[in-house]
């Protein structure tokens, strides 16, 4: 049977035809998935600053902003956060068929002996494939960009493929200035698009008639030039910025008369720092790759394909490199360096940025499908035909082998069509987000309670504030209110969820935390209020004053030497300082900072015998994750508060209190200010006395 089993002119309406079904088929899978209302972290973001519009976090993504904002405005379906995950759907389900008809052109060029029916099924397969791996799913059914962004790359791809055949077919100017302009709209979009850029001109360079494969060509220097320009021209949108940035109503918030914070700084420096991107500079950390990076990738690469579809992606790199080195090393290239970067970037959710990686493992997939496919059919139709009557496997096909040749390459493709369906029930419940309303009830009863008025809402998570912010700017509800959250601004006195009470407290704002935070009793106040936990100042000096400063404690540097550090008690509160049996007491020591701690410490107080024998006691890290001792700024007194529960069979006395800081410099080892201090006593009763 002859490989091209239709008809030529079928082929394109087939492509079409398979091409919508999976689009149409993504997007029913994403609907049925999506996430039904608001979000929290960047997705509750991208859920209001397309609304307005505004100004999204570094590095803007304008692109992503003005599509959103026509989208909402122009649909009228459902509430704005609805629309802008619908939208991350839709750029999903095409990036699905794009996918296909990138897998299609593969095929075409690396198997074109198979025949056509196998070879759609191989591209469905890879199109399908990516549609239910865990990440790209997971991304597709919330406000984010990186649906976008893999459709961009999608199209970057297909539109150097259609490039490299028109040069072989067709020759037309066009193909490479609209490769030009793709690449520089996916710049637009996201930075990493420039990752793509090796691979793309090694591969247009390779493919090039071997005459024309030099180094340097000014005859096509002109050329090379314009497509440069035209690459530029996408970048343009970047100007959304400073232009919008006097509209955006949080770029600049007012937490008193004298404290204002930045968030986007619209002169020519800080356009140039959002755009880029510097404030995530700090953790591009090439020397930092370990094995654990590796680790990671593989371990992501499985939750994606699993082993099965790695070891099938495995085979259609083999089949590349045979058949098509050129098509290798684009899609090669383009694996290699969205991987080297990802493995030396060290943001926590580096896991979505490997998103264009399982594009191409996916269109590999495809390939190594049918590859094996082939292969395995090929030598089915051998060992049916016989060693002795097989001369050349063309031969066996022409004479006998026409329709089991091809029952069995279709058969096996069909047969890989099982990976899709395993992944689509196996991950539906991990990424399943339509049940997903715990940020909207949570804010809307929050936003309903008698709040006061210019009350500030802190909280140690940016993600959690991002749906207020929604409610506030898209739906109007209590825009009075402000929400504070650590590194809301690059500057030091928001460093730290501790430094951010700080900040709001000195506003003489009343002061609420959205949730309990360990740790920040040690700076204040804090009294539940509804759902909400009211912070205030404290005023009071300690009941016992004592002013004993701790024994110096040597710590070694990483630079070889050595420094001092020490913390002074001013004194401590005792409730009750007489007890029985079976009480508990709480003792609330007043530490103050004379110079910058460098360890996280543990403090303690134990209740010991006169001759120093322990009774019970209390160990814990003061402000927990919080605000641990390194945080502690000099000069602040922080209220660390102990309990102590005393052992019902401890005789009656008078019992000494002993308290301290100790640090462990390796797992089983001590280090400590001295050995702590004896700071007061305690009246144990006998019991009913």
């Amino acid at each position: 049977m002859d490989s091209d089993a239709l008809p030529i002119k079928q082929r394109p309406s087939l492509n079409w035809t398979v091409g919508v079904g999976l689009i149409l088929a993504a997007l029913g899978l994403y609907v049925s998935t999506l996430a039904p209302t608001v979000l929290e972290a960047d997705a509750g973001e991208f859920q209001f600053v397309p609304w307005l519009p505004g100004i999204a976090h570094p590095t803007g993504y304008p692109l992503y902003i003005l599509l959103g904002w026509l989208w909402t405005h122009l649909l009228p379906v459902g509430e704005v956060a609805w629309r802008m995950n619908l939208l991350s759907a839709l750029f999903a389900a095409l990036a699905v068929g794009l996918t296909y008809a990138i897998a299609q052109n593969l095929l075409d060029t690396t198997l074109p002996d198979t025949p056509v029916p196998a070879r759609v099924i191989a591209a469905a397969l890879a199109a399908a494939t990516l549609a239910v791996t865990h990440t790209f799913w997971s991304q597709a059914i919330i406000a984010e960009v990186y649906t976008l962004h893999t459709l961009l790359v999608a199209g970057i791809l297909w539109i150097a493929l259609r490039h490299r055949r028109n040069q072989k077919d067709k020759p037309t100017k066009w193909s490479g200035k609209l490769l030009a302009f793709a690449f520089g709209l996916g710049l637009t979009h996201h930075i990493t698009t420039i990752l793509l850029s090796p691979a793309l001109l090694l591969f247009l360079w390779v493919t090039q008639p071997p005459s024309e494969r030099k180094i340097v060509d000014f005859r096509k220097v002109k050329s090379f030039i314009m497509c440069g320009l035209i690459s530029l021209i996408p970048l343009l949108l970047y100007l959304y910025l400073p232009l919008v940035a006097p509209l955006t109503p949080y770029t600049s918030l007012s937490l008193s008369d004298t404290q204002t914070l930045t968030l986007y700084n619209n002169s020519v420096q800080g356009f140039f720092r959002h755009i880029s991107g510097t404030v995530f500079a700090g953790e591009l950390r090439p020397a930092a790759i370990g094995m654990e990076r590796f680790i990671l990738t593989w371990q992501l690469l499985r939750q994606q394909v699993g082993w099965v579809g790695a070891i099938v992606a495995i085979s259609g790199v083999i089949t590349l490199w045979q058949q098509q080195a050129s098509l290798l090393l684009l899609t090669g290239g383009a694996f290699l360096a969205f991987t080297a970067f990802n493995l030396t970037y060290f943001i926590g959710d580096v896991f979505v940025l490997f998103i264009p990686v399982w594009l191409i493992v996916c269109l590999w997939l495809g390939v190594g499908s049918l590859g094996l496919a082939h292969w395995i059919a090929k030598n089915f139709v051998r060992s049916k035909m016989g060693a002795n009557e097989y001369v050349a496997f063309e031969r066996v096909r022409e004479r006998l082998s026409q329709n089991m040749y091809l029952v069995a390459t279709i058969f096996l493709s069909v047969l890989f069509f099982l990976l899709p369906i395993v992944l689509l029930t196996t991950r539906i419940s991990q990424v399943d987000q339509k049940n997903n309303t715990a940020a909207s009830q949570r804010w809307q009863k929050i936003l309903t309670e008698p709040i006061p008025k210019s009350a500030v809402l802190l909280s140690n998570d940016r993600n959690e504030i991002m749906p207020m912010w929604y409610y506030q700017y898209v739906k109007g509800s209590r825009p009075d209110l402000l929400g504070l959250f650590p590194l809301i601004v690059p500057d030091p006195n928001f460093s730290n969820v501790g430094r951010v009470l700080d900040q709001a407290l000195a506003s003489k704002r009343p002061v609420y935390l959205i949730k309990p935070i360990d740790g920040l009793g040690l700076k204040a106040r804090i009294q539940p209020e509804g759902t909400l936990f009211r912070a205030t100042p404290y005023n009071t000096p300690p009941t016992y004053p004592t002013s004993v400063t701790l024994p110096q404690i040597i710590i070694p540097s990483s630079s070889g030497t050595e420094k001092t550090e020490t913390i002074t008690l001013l004194g401590y509160d005792l409730s009750p300082n007489e007890i029985e049996p079976g009480d508990d007491i709480t003792l609330t020591l007043h530490w103050q900072t004379t110079q910058k701690l460098s360890i996280d410490y543990t403090s303690y107080v134990h209740l010991i015998t006169g001759d120093g024998q322990g009774i019970t006691q209390s160990d814990h890290r003061p402000g927990g994750d919080s605000y641990p001792s390194n945080y502690w700024q000099i000069g602040e007194i922080l209220r660390d508060r102990h309990t102590l529960s005393i052992p019902t069979d401890v005789p009656a006395g008078v019992y000494q209190l002993r308290v301290g800081m100790y640090y462990q410099p390796q797992p089983g080892v001590i280090k400590g200010m001295g050995n702590g201090i004896e700071i007061g006593q305690l009246k144990l009763r006998v019991v009913g006395t």
